[in-house]
């Protein structure tokens, strides 16, 4: 008798859970602005974070030539004739790590207590300078390290006269590399625990301090435990980062290879597909759980150590030894920053470094020459990816902020998954997922957005169904028309000609205060395929105008800018499909309803026939795949930006928006949106920062046509060429700067606030 009742309960509590998830669908599709913009987000975080994961981890264990299930490369982890080397990798990978991990949270410690605490001369300078690794090039560092230190270094060879011979350590290998990554990597962890220092309620220290505790036993027993999360935090945000690094690895590793360098050598050198994923899949396993662990000390922090407005300043520590060693370690420390950077400008101007030291600026004039196109193509596309990421990271923010629904947590997962994830990873997903058409990807977001077209419809489900399947079939058929009957060119005139009858009959038919919200659409989507098929006509004639130039300098911006046009007139048709299938859904719930059945029919045909034209999502070899790998990769400072400002403003005020009859779209734009537009604009000069000076996701994604600009600085490197790759370093710090300095400058004088910039992601 129990056991009946328990079943009938388990039973009713599932058809209960079952309807309020109906109900909840239920919910958003009332708002169609509200559910484009979870599809929207929900299909790019799948496409472009997910989905490569899971072909990574599917490639692992799957022959990519026969097919075949595969364990060859996880056996080599106990196959004697492999084994010793493949475990002195991973020991390796993991040591350094550790070591970077733990130094680099110490050394963040050091200075944010120094700064919280003890107080420093000058400190918005000495705070800037203390961030600079954060948006240089990932391996900026390595070369500096390089030029002082290595075998031909200033300080090593010139000034200590050191001679390496046999069995002298140098530079390169482990301690070397993690060196490096240590003052790569420890401004995350410095402005973390700064962040949790200045938001300590000080009445504990306070309290005990008046029963006269000890300054050191109230260190011990009580602000060390608050910041236990924060440092904890940090230093398991570090060891992902040192793991995921692979162009210091590249430079500085020696004769000791770590996992990064070895998927890099795999798909790079071997060109083995299934080694490279195998051990991704190795590097995953440490990376995901430790960021699992990050995430829950994050969370945890939340609780624990920001408690609102401090009730009393920070204590200052007085004792006057105390305040010598930390002033003294953190001044050693920016001297040594400071020093690293200014071998990288010297460098950069010097005619042969560690031979001729005479200036000269020639290494700049081979940098704007023959690295010009990669400095465009580099700053270009990480100018389209960010407002990208941007809006991306602010609509997920909302809705996992203000909006309650199933999988809303798993959003954030996914969405934070991007840049946890070590970016060769990431690269290596990109090529097995998009070098050939993913279909499956492909037609799972069409449905999605085709099914919610046609739910728009108000008709039974049984004939949605058949107006989804009918016109979905008679749109494929119009697809293949380009490699039959019609040129491309032509075909795309006969979808415009579509598109310009449909708004011609709106215009006839509908009222005038709902004719607008559909002809509007349509005559822009009919406009955007002629613009697809005019723009040769301007590109190729201005290319060839470039080309005939004598001077090359313009020649090559020239070229490039034609390339840049192309970018935004000639997408692939898949992506200029699903934008559509977009708009359509716009204009469907605009309509009375006796017109959405036809109306519906008539766009899905279309859409239909460019979402699905062609090898469609075949990326590998566009500028898109780097567009998106970048948006994808500074995408979590985006959304943790936007959770931060969305936090701090009372949802009352966006409630009474509601209550007043505006929907979704209308109270995110003109209500949230410029509430949190500094913090908006602050992730936006970071995502620009983390694509300028990105790396390992991209490097197997670059192009002849599309170079990008930290690949050549490594190739730079690798062929013995480091005052080209110093100047190369220089330009792009440069632009870095200049994008900060202007938009701290735009922020200042329009929102009147000193909005930071969230840079506890590092860069890699």
């Amino acid at each position: 008798m129990l056991n009946s009742h328990a079943k009938r309960g388990w039973r009713s509590h599932v058809w209960a859970d079952l309807r309020h998830r109906v109900d909840e669908i239920r919910m958003i599709v009332q708002d169609p602005m509200l559910a484009m913009g979870l599809m929207g987000v929900m299909l790019f975080v799948f496409i472009f974070v997910v989905y490569p994961l899971l072909r990574v981890i599917w490639q692992g264990f799957f022959d990519p030539q026969t097919g075949a299930f595969s364990l060859k490369y996880f056996a080599q982890y106990v196959d004697p004739y492999y084994r010793a080397y493949n475990w002195q990798v991973l020991r390796d990978t993991i040591m350094m790590g550790l070591f970077t991990a733990f130094g680099g949270t110490l050394l963040g410690f050091i200075f944010a207590y120094t700064f919280v605490r003890v107080g420093v001369p000058f400190p918005r300078a000495v705070h800037a300078l203390a961030l600079v690794p954060t948006i240089s090039p990932p391996f900026a560092i390595a070369i500096a390290t390089i030029l002082l230190f290595g075998r031909n270094g200033l300080v090593t060879r010139h000034l200590l006269h050191i001679q390496f011979t046999h069995g002298v350590n140098d530079v390169y290998g482990l301690d070397g590399l993690i060196f490096v990554q240590i003052i790569t990597f420890f401004p995350v962890a410095y402005l973390i625990i700064r962040a949790m220092l200045e938001r300590l309620d000080p009445a504990l220290e306070e309290a005990a301090l008046s029963l006269h505790a000890s300054k050191f036993r109230i260190f011990r027993t009580i602000t060390l435990p608050l910041l236990i999360p924060g440092l904890a935090g940090s230093f398991l945000l570090l060891f992902v980062e040192s793991l995921a690094d692979l162009g210091n690895p590249l430079l500085l590793g020696g004769n000791r290879t770590v996992l990064s360098t070895e998927i890099y050598l795999a798909i790079n050198g071997q060109y083995d597909q299934q080694k490279g994923a195998a051990l991704s899949l190795v590097l995953l396993i440490p990376t995901l759980t430790v960021f699992l662990l990050q995430r829950y000390y994050v969370n945890k922090r939340s609780y624990i150590a920001v408690t609102g407005k401090p009730t009393g300043g920070q204590i200052r520590v007085t004792d006057r030894w105390l305040r010598l060693i930390f002033l003294t370690i953190t001044g050693l420390i920016l001297l040594l920053i400071l020093a690293l950077y200014l071998s990288i400008f010297v460098g950069s101007i010097t005619r042969l470094w560690g031979i001729d030291y005479h200036l000269e600026l020639t290494h700049y004039q081979v940098a704007f020459s023959r690295g010009l196109n990669a400095i465009l193509s580099t700053t270009f596309l990480s100018l389209v990816a960010t407002p990208l990421a941007g809006i991306m990271g602010m609509v997920i923010a909302f809705l996992v902020v203000r909006k309650a629904f199933s999988g809303r947590e798993a959003l954030d997962f996914a969405s934070n998954l991007g840049g946890a994830v070590p970016g060769t990873i990431l690269g290596i997903g990109y090529i097995i997922a998009f070098i050939k058409a993913p279909w499956v990807v492909v037609m799972l977001a069409y449905l999605t957005l085709a099914g919610y077209l046609v739910s728009q419809i108000p008709a039974s489900w049984v004939r949605r169904g058949m107006v989804l399947l009918v016109a979905s079939v008679v749109g494929y058929a119009l697809s293949l028309l380009p490699t039959t009957i019609l040129y491309p060119d032509e075909w795309r005139y006969l979808l415009a000609f579509g598109y310009g009858l449909l708004a011609l009959l709106a215009w006839r038919m509908l009222s005038k205060d709902l004719r607008w919200r559909v002809v509007g659409p349509a005559l822009l989507m009919a406009l955007g395929l002629v613009v697809y098929n005019i723009t040769p006509w301007i590109t190729e004639p201005l290319a060839a105008w470039g080309r005939s130039l004598d001077n090359q300098t313009w020649s090559r911006v020239v070229v490039k800018v034609s390339n840049m046009i192309t970018v935004f007139t000639q997408p692939t048709m898949t992506i200029l499909g699903f934008t559509y299938l977009l708009l359509s859904i716009f204009m469907v719930t605009q309509v009375p309803k006796r017109w959405r059945l036809p109306l519906a029919a008539w766009l899905l045909v279309l859409s239909a026939s460019l979402s699905l034209y062609g090898k469609p999502l075949a990326l590998v070899g566009t500028p898109y795949i780097v567009i998106a790998a970048y948006a994808v990769r500074s995408l979590p400072a985006s959304v943790r930006a936007g959770v931060a400002a969305l936090q701090q403003i009372d949802p009352a005020i966006e409630e009474a928006s509601t209550s007043l009859g505006a929907d979704a779209q209308y109270t995110f734009r003109h209500i949230t949106l410029p509430l949190i537009a500094p913090a908006f604009i602050a992730g936006l000069i970071f995502a620009f920062a983390r694509h300028m000076t990105s790396l390992s996701a991209i490097i197997f994604l670059t192009t002849a046509e599309w170079p990008i600009l930290t690949v050549w600085i490594l190739s730079e490197v690798e062929q013995g060429g480091m005052s080209t790759a110093a100047a190369y370093s220089m330009i792009l710090i440069f632009i870095v700067l200049a994008a900060i300095g202007l938009t701290y400058l735009f922020v200042g004088r329009v929102f009147a606030t000193d909005e930071g910039i969230d840079l506890t992601i590092g860069g890699g």
